[in-house]
């Protein structure tokens, strides 16, 4: 039988799509909401296996292909381009190929292993949950899930940003009996912490449209942050009414494409 360590697991993963991983012991979740942590839907897990899939530069920068269609009006020629390339191309595909990673590197766990071992569902942007529901919590937290392995760190945004792709990633985790080798979490700060936008403040917030990102009173700024620095309104950042070319944020995931850390591996 072969012998479990963390570096055969991220292999596997790998050969699954996933484009990197990391693993956190269940210690590191300890004060996660009751019901939402990994010991509450796996009593005996011993590790978190989080992978993740980069969205390709074109899919979030699709912010001006409405100005080509010349046949829609533009409002409509805006949600087209949500639909289609942050909903479809930056969403479900990513999530899909996650969450079909997770089963598979469950089943192999629990059928070669006997080690119960459960695929935490990233289902917000599948079509699988129920949107009212999933706008306050979801079943487990994949953003937390990837900082506690190591993956990055939560930036202003509250989304989280990897050192080399920064937030242009989808995260799915595995709880699960393992008892593997933690990685180690990151010690280097990621997010520019406000510098990205000058006098003016954070580039996230500054573009944050409907003012749904607030930063956390007492908030120590020298540290990595491991928990959400910032307090997320959730129904403001999934609003999508608006009048004219203002609907949600304009361009939904304009957060993602404007932060400049680990910005985009090709020129736009």
């Amino acid at each position: 039988m072969t012998r479990l360590t963390s570096d055969f697991i991220k292999n596997l993963m790998k050969e699954y799509g996933v484009d990197l991983s990391g693993i956190a012991s269940v210690e590191r979740f300890r004060g996660a909401p009751p019901g939402h942590g990994p010991l509450d839907l796996v009593p005996r897990a011993k590790s978190v296996i989080v992978g993740g899939i980069r969205i390709p530069d074109p899919v979030v920068d699709y912010d001006e292909y409405h100005l080509k269609m010349t046949e829609m009006e533009t409002g409509l020629g805006i949600l087209a381009n949500i639909e289609n390339f942050y909903m479809q191309m930056g969403h479900y595909v990513q999530d899909m190929m996650l969450n079909i990673a997770a089963t598979r590197l469950a089943n192999y766990l629990e059928v070669n292993h006997g080690l119960r071992s459960l695929p935490a569902v990233n289902a917000q942007h599948t079509g699988l949950g129920h949107p009212v529901m999933e706008a306050t919590m979801g079943f487990f937290s994949q953003r937390h899930a990837a900082v506690r392995a190591g993956l990055g760190e939560f930036g202003f945004s509250g989304l989280v940003i990897n050192p080399r792709f920064g937030p242009r990633v989808r995260y799915v985790s595995v709880i699960t009996e393992a008892d593997l080798e933690p990685d180690p979490l990151l010690t280097e700060k990621v997010c520019m912490r406000g510098k990205c936008g000058g006098d003016a403040g954070p580039r996230c917030q500054q573009r944050c449209a409907k003012g749904a990102l607030k930063l956390l009173p007492d908030i120590d700024l020298e540290n990595v942050f491991i928990d959400i620095p910032v307090r997320l309104d959730r129904p403001k950042c999934i609003d999508m009414s608006g009048a004219g070319e203002v609907i949600g944020c304009t361009f939904v995931g304009t957060c993602m494409r404007d932060c400049p850390v680990g910005k985009q591996l090709t020129n736009r």
